[in-house]
């Protein structure tokens, strides 16, 4: 019996959508045979743990993995009865119109019916990745997921494979077909409307505000890792509806075991990392080996499941969930930039696209954001009004950096560290990787030239000072989408005559990563270091706090191959003794001051013994440091403490001594040069 086209399922949105097609057995008797009897077995509700096998497949699953796995497309689904059809599957089954089925799977996975649009053109495999890729943003990295959709195309016959070209086409029936299901394009991804721009009011319960409402020291102390969820994540919140509503009748751990394997096919060690997510939302909490209980947070929560509710259990207790939300309100940002501004601004571990997929995803199934673009993400109304009644993280570092001679394509609320980590994975826009590395080595303390262009190194950076002491370095950029530097990319040879053109002592690459052992020993062998982007962030923070002067940095040079940038900690330590022994004798002098015996008055030897009997000198002087220390703030410059025939004795307090150093750190910044 056909099924008018009228009645075929409605499209779910693009963002609703499952990526995968049904992964059942390939037997010789076809898909849609397969997919049949795995259908019929569930409407005669047969054990879920039966064998399936078929003639020319060699992979055996059980029933209850043929269902898991149909369940995302949403052909099945499961009751407290065991596995159902769904409505659509049962019209399929006693219809026999496998057209319908086309259109249902259609209607849930994504990029299957636009295939079809595609191949009205014939065309490779290989270019419909490319168009996935370029055209709808799904990083495919192999071709199996295309393949896997050419494949179910010819089973229902709307698509031809010419196997002289290589080449598949849309068939007849494909294009009477396509006439009659939604094909999404790439535009109508990229140009989503809100669809909660009319909401005025977002209603959260007040126990969900005040479990946010926490001091920002403890917002920094957030966990990292939302962890492991099982099932489709726009649905995560039913998932956790069914786990806590175990807990909830104190089933021990064993039977939860039980239930994870036979309803979601989810391994013991899986379900045993979804525990502990559980665990780390404030959700459930372990009450014996075996048993868990919920907590009153939960509680709380499953009064009204709200998926947004939720979101605050997330919030309160991992990082940068909300803040991320706050990032999207100043601007529309891609996966790679809220990685970056996550590690730089939020104290993320690493930059994991990973963690910020899954939280994309999350505020996505909730509409707090939207696609502003196809790779690009933006909040929405709601989410808007979300950030209004709730407590989030400030960003730890902002500013920007100014380039005399040309912008250097940082955002007004971007840092140079993020900038750093965008530009070093943006291969197409090689420029703004070179100006980044100029503006770092700059806030070294480097002199740095961008140059660029056929036989000139990227950036040329000087140590200042005579050239005696002085070195200069020819840097190499090398960004990468990747975001890892192979030896493929490097020209040796070519770094060795930018290094002699510009008469450089060293040759310097810098990347996102060098991860390429062939690349490492060749430049040992070339004499070039390796200097990747996480290490110049930690330089720059390093130097902020510690300034030293750019000769030390000399020693890091010397060594070739990957960069090894402890060998400035010793010239760093010397600094912050100083800095320490600067304070300690000022300190000594001040405390002396009142002293009817001595009047305030002391020589070398008086503070070293002061300094000696006090319990909270981390590092004793010697005679020789006490006396430069002296010299240095007796100098007409500092002038806190003057020499007489009877001693130094202070003339200022530890505030003037700081105040001085401001004032003349104000004086020589550039702008006032």
């Amino acid at each position: 019996m056909k099924i008018p086209s009228k009645n075929y399922p409605a499209n779910r949105l693009w963002d609703e959508k499952v990526f995968s097609m049904p992964n059942i057995p390939r037997g010789s008797i076809g898909m849609l045979a397969v997919l049949r009897d795995i259908l019929e077995r569930v409407k005669r509700h047969n054990n879920p743990r039966d064998i399936l096998a078929y003639e020319g497949s060699d992979s055996k699953i059980t029933l209850d993995e043929a269902c898991v796995r149909l369940r995302p497309m949403h052909l099945v689904s499961k009751s407290e009865n065991g596995w159902v059809l769904s409505k659509e599957s049962m019209i399929w089954l006693e219809s026999g119109d496998d057209l319908y089925l086309a259109a249902f799977l259609c209607a849930n996975i994504r990029f299957l019916a636009e295939v079809l649009f595609y191949l009205d053109t014939p065309r490779k495999s290989t270019e419909l990745k490319e168009i996935a890729l370029r055209e709808y943003g799904l990083g495919w990295k192999t071709l199996s997921d295309i393949n896997s959709r050419l494949f179910w195309l010819r089973q229902f016959s709307l698509v031809e494979f010419q196997e002289f070209s290589l080449q598949y086409s849309i068939t007849d029936l494909g294009k009477e077909f396509l006439q009659n299901v939604p094909v999404v394009e790439p535009n109508q991804i990229a140009h989503k409307e809100d669809v909660t721009e009319g909401e005025e009011i977002l209603e959260v319960e007040p126990w969900a505000v005040a479990y946010c409402d926490i001091e920002s020291q403890q917002l920094s102390m957030r966990k990292q890792s939302i962890g492991y969820v099982p099932g489709n994540i726009t649905d995560f919140d039913k998932t956790i509806i069914e786990y806590l509503n175990l807990v909830q009748v104190r089933t021990d751990y064993k039977a939860i075991r039980r239930y994870a394997k036979e309803n979601y096919n989810i391994a013991p060690s899986s379900l045993k990392s979804f525990m502990s997510t559980l665990t780390n939302m404030g959700l459930i909490q372990r009450q014996t080996d075996e048993l868990y209980v919920l907590t009153k947070i939960a509680d709380e929560w499953m009064n009204h499941c709200s998926k947004i509710e939720l979101i605050y259990c997330i919030h309160r207790n991992f990082l940068y969930v909300f803040e991320r939300l706050n990032e999207l309100n100043e601007q529309p940002r891609t996966y790679q930039e809220l990685a970056a501004i996550g590690k730089v601004s939020y104290g993320m571990d690493k930059a994991s696209i990973e963690e910020i997929r899954k939280r994309v995803n999350i505020f996505k199934s909730a509409k707090l954001v939207r696609n502003s673009s196809l790779d690009k993400f933006t909040i929405t109304q709601r989410g808007k009004l979300l950030l209004t009644q709730t407590v989030f993280q400030k960003r730890r570092l902002t500013g920007t950096i100014e380039n005399s001679e040309k912008s250097i394509c940082l955002n007004q609320n971007e840092s140079l560290f993020t900038e750093l980590r965008l530009s070093s994975r943006d291969s197409m826009n090689p420029d703004k990787f070179e100006w980044a590395i100029k503006a770092a080595f700059e806030a070294l303390g480097f002199k740095a030239i961008k140059l660029g262009g056929a036989g000139k190194t990227d950036v040329l950076i000087h140590a200042p000072g005579s050239p005696k002491i002085s070195f200069s370095v020819a840097v190499d950029a090398k960004s990468t989408a990747s975001g890892s530097v192979s030896d493929s990319l490097v020209d040796f040879d070519t770094l060795e005559e930018h290094r002699k053109k510009h008469d450089a002592n060293y040759s310097m690459i810098v990347g996102c990563a060098f991860q390429n052992e062939r690349l490492i020993k060749r430049a040992v062998e070339h004499k070039v270091l390796l200097l990747d982007v996480e290490q110049l962030e930690t330089l720059i923070k390093r130097h902020l706090n510690v300034p030293i002067k750019t000769s030390s940095y000399r020693q890091i040079f010397d060594k070739a191959g990957i960069a090894d940038i402890s060998f400035i900690e010793s010239d760093r330590q010397k600094i912050v003794e100083f800095g320490r022994l600067i304070k300690d004798v000022m300190s000594c002098l001040i405390s002396e001051s009142e002293d009817p015996i001595t009047e305030g008055f002391l020589f070398e030897r008086d503070i070293y013994r002061s300094l000696r009997d006090r319990q909270n000198i981390i590092k004793l002087p010697t005679i020789e440091e006490i006396s430069n220390i002296l010299q240095f703030l007796s100098s007409p410059i500092i002038g806190c403490v003057e020499k007489t025939k009877d001693g130094y004795y202070a003339t200022g307090s530890l505030p003037d001594v700081a105040h001085k150093f401001a004032f003349y750190s104000q004086n020589c910044s550039e702008d006032k040069v």
